[in-house]
């Protein structure tokens, strides 16, 4: 459940929104978002040609300088202390090749390129709005108070995974849009079932190729259908809204990113527009059914933002029949205790049903606001309600459009308002009533008795295809004796809607009506005609004047700042996607401990929620991987040999791919056993058919469950050339050396299953200081196959002086 503001600019007037609650469960209706403005996080970039490096403590004088001469770098300064130095490649030495010899240095502890981005640079441009990610305590949207780091660590997280398409998330909502640019590219492909094949899975739902609709186009007598989009224009984005703090696609330079950005969303469609109600409303039939479909379906995680007060039996044992599904749900909005008076399906323990294999499968999440507070509209319950979330001024993916924006606060006033009157039009002015800059109309002195001004904005076009919109307005009217205030909403020209009211406050009109059906030229119109004896307080002083629009579909584009629990409980979902994208043996009841485990407790959440705490979504990662069986890596094969080729001496490339990092690998081939192996590895092997297997091993000491393999044929040769069978053994292959130093060379040849033999130096200098030395040849030569362990004989010679720019 969510409440939502009217307000077109960043310092809101919050309007306080009532959460209606129906037995079956229902969503806060559909307030007056507001799309944001330019973006404003700092330009991001590297600076390519600089190098800090982290020094291994105790590391000396001598290791630093011989470490830096072996990766062909020199240095700049040092940052503050010893450990600490910015170092630069030097001629002829490429930035990438410098880092990965700093890198496999013992005495570097880290080595990275120099900066002026933040450490998880995006390219996203709202994501400085996304203050759940990463909260720098400058207040966003206008927040009277924030505290910097008072966020779910998700920047920190996504050094370990951003999630994987093979972890699916459903969201149980109003449903999605899949022409949202940061939506389409995230959206769940259903396998048994793809597009135009009719019902494919057999789950009586014909194409249900991204997700399903339970509820369709009437929440009082739900149908069922394969499209979850949703179409409502009255009241509908509400789902749009959590699936992109969900999984909105991260790094695309479009909008916003989720906390989960490359998880698969499956949206299914449970709360639909009653016209009974004139509400959003999601039907417990329709919840099972979806709740029933996502376990069936694969989903690890399941978004349900909404709920209601009464108890269901059936709800809750559907719950239990998934205990596969971790089920993510909002607390409610109703500022009260949970324990006073339950908010289902929050209160719902599953393992209590009596449904066989049943466990307590569901997190119940709080919203907190930007100061790390409880929000004002949250509730809360010691024993029901799980931890807290971000969940006020939450930026995300919406279906509203928003063609006017003004909040007076731009010196811009000449260009945008057009003075219409006859005795001329507003002027801007930040004096009393206003609490900012708005536009009044006669500033600093009392109107003229029975004058007219009236001003008119500029025009903006909207698109054909609108049924509904909403002009936003906050006003002070002192009109006096015979004074009238009123406003029109023009379309080419034409006024669609007059107006002429007498109260002051924060208002909002919605239009309906064939009329914007057409699009075109629209205006807006504000007009004060005073009476006949003016007081010095008489007038009419406007401020926040917003047009927006729910955008069709296929015209989906928008973004709002949402405020509610409906919001907390998407950053949990994304943090478990990312979860379970980590470690994908994972169980529910992992991951369900590891995000309570590791929450940061705060005074503000004690005896407020079971944990006391607010969401860290890096430390959970982190509690999950050390709370047991480390996640696996993956394998990927890049080069076998061809099949028909004649050659008895076989190499294979393969590499580590994928989210956890590979630290060893191991080989088989032919069937034999696995034995430690480095890429590219080399066998001897006789004609005929063979198959090599490898499999990485993570630091963490797991290996893939899946290893990589490939298979080809080697023909026939003559007798005389034909080898005998050998073991799948590893074999040194002579690195090519030349030009390394004595200590990179002894690194080469150690990966290559060489031994370091005779070394041979030059004389030293008998005046001068010494001179570095390089490889000057080999024996063998490079290139050369021999047992391993086979020692190899070095040259050495001074190194060349690099060519300096002039």
């Amino acid at each position: 459940m969510s409440h939502r503001r009217i307000s077109p600019r960043l310092a809101a007037v919050v309007v306080a929104v009532a959460a209606l609650v129906s037995p079956a469960g229902a969503l806060a209706a559909a307030e007056r978002p507001r799309t944001p403005g330019p973006p404003t996080t700092p330009s991001s970039g590297l600076v390519s040609e600089r190098l800090i490096v982290v020094w291994e403590s105790g590391t000396s004088a001598t290791e630093r300088v011989a470490a830096r001469a072996d990766a062909d770098t020199a240095l700049v300064r040092t940052l503050g202390a010893p450990r600490f130095q910015l170092v630069v490649p030097e001629a002829g030495q490429s930035v990438r090749d410098a880092l990965a010899e700093l890198r496999d240095d013992p005495a570097v502890l880290t080595a990275a390129r120099d900066g002026y981005s933040v450490v998880h640079a995006t390219t996203d441009p709202f994501y400085g709005e996304l203050w759940g990610l990463r909260n720098l305590g400058f207040g966003v949207a206008g927040a009277g108070a924030a505290l910097a780091d008072a966020d779910a660590d998700v920047d920190r997280a996504w050094d370990r995974t951003r999630g994987t398409p093979s972890t699916v998330v459903a969201d149980l909502d109003t449903g999605y849009r899949f022409d949202h640019p940061d939506l389409v590219a995230v959206a769940w492909d259903n396998p048994a079932d793809p597009a135009g094949g009719g019902d494919g899975d057999g789950n009586g739902i014909v194409d249900d190729a991204h997700g399903a609709d339970f509820v369709g186009r009437n929440a009082d007598a739900p149908a069922l259908d394969g499209d979850p989009t949703d179409d409502d224009l009255l009241d509908g984005g509400h789902g749009v809204h959590t699936a992109g703090t969900i999984g909105a696609a991260g790094n695309d330079g479009i909008g916003i990113t989720g906390v989960a950005q490359d998880v698969r969303i499956m949206p299914l469609r449970v709360c639909g527009y009653s016209a009974t109600a004139s509400e959003t409303r999601c039907p417990l039939s329709s919840q099972i059914q979806a709740i029933n479909y996502a376990g069936r379906h694969g989903a690890r995680v399941a978004n349900l933002s909404l709920g209601g007060t009464a108890f269901n039996s059936a709800a809750r044992n559907a719950f239990a029949a998934n205990p596969g599904t971790l089920f993510v749900i909002s607390a409610g909005n109703d500022a009260q205790d949970n324990e006073l008076v339950p908010h289902y399906p929050c209160a719902y323990d599953p393992s209590t049903s009596g449904v066989g294999g049943a466990i307590d499968n569901i997190v119940c999440v709080a919203a907190t606001d930007q100061a790390d507070r409880l929000a004002g509209f949250s509730d809360w319950g010691a024993r029901s309600v799980d931890l807290a979330a971000p969940g006020t001024e939450i930026l995300s993916t919406y279906p509203w459009a928003q063609h006017v924006g003004e909040s007076f606060e731009a010196d811009d006033f000449a260009a945008e308002w057009i003075a219409t009157g006859p005795d001329g039009g507003f002027a801007r002015t930040n004096e009393a009533p206003l609490t900012s800059f708005g536009m009044a109309d006669s500033p600093g002195a009392p109107p003229a008795a029975f004058s007219v001004r009236e001003t008119t904005s500029a025009g903006v076009t909207i698109p054909a295809g609108y049924t509904r919109c909403t002009l936003e307005q906050t006003r002070v009217l002192s009109l006096g004796v015979g004074a009238t205030y009123s406003y029109s909403v023009l379309l080419n020209g034409v006024p669609i809607v007059t107006s002429s009211p007498s109260a002051s406050g924060s208002f909002a009109l919605d239009l309906t009506g064939p009329a914007l059906g057409a699009g075109g030229r629209l205006q807006l119109r504000f007009r004060y005609a005073a009476g006949v004896a003016p007081a010095a307080g008489d007038g009419a002083w406007l401020d926040d004047i917003a047009f927006t629009c729910p955008e069709p579909v296929g015209q989906t584009t928008g973004y709002a700042y949402l405020d509610g629990t409906s919001m907390a409980a998407p950053h949990v979902t994304g943090a478990a996607g990312l979860l379970f994208s980590l470690k994908p043996s994972a169980t529910v009841a992992e991951v369900k401990s590891a995000l309570l485990g590791s929450v940061d407790r705060l005074p503000s959440l004690a005896g407020l929620t079971v944990t006391g705490g607010r969401l860290n979504v890096a430390d959970a990662l982190e509690a999950l991987v050390a709370s047991g069986a480390s996640p696996p890596p993956d394998t990927q094969l890049l080069s076998v040999p061809a099949s028909g080729s004649t050659s008895t001496t076989a190499t294979a490339a393969f590499r580590g791919v994928g989210d956890i990092q590979a630290a060893s690998f191991e080989c088989r081939l032919d069937g034999g056993t696995f034995a430690a192996c480095a890429s590219p590895a080399t066998f001897q092997v006789p004609a005929g058919a063979h198959q090599l297997a490898v499999r990485a091993r993570s630091k963490f000491g797991v290996v893939d469950p899946t290893p990589a393999s490939a298979g080809w044929v080697v023909a026939s040769v003559p007798q005389l050339q034909q080898p005998p069978p050998t073991a799948a053994v590893a074999r040194c292959r002579v690195p090519r050396l030349k030009g390394k130093t004595l200590r990179r060379a002894k690194r080469a040849l150690r990966r290559a299953h060489c031994r370091l033999g005779r070394v041979t130096k030059p004389r030293r200098p008998r005046s001068g200081s010494p001179v570095p030395l390089v490889v000057r040849s080999s024996k063998p030569r490079a290139g050369a196959v021999r047992a391993a362990g086979t020692r190899v004989a070095l040259t050495l010679k001074p190194k060349p002086r690099p060519r300096r720019r002039p």
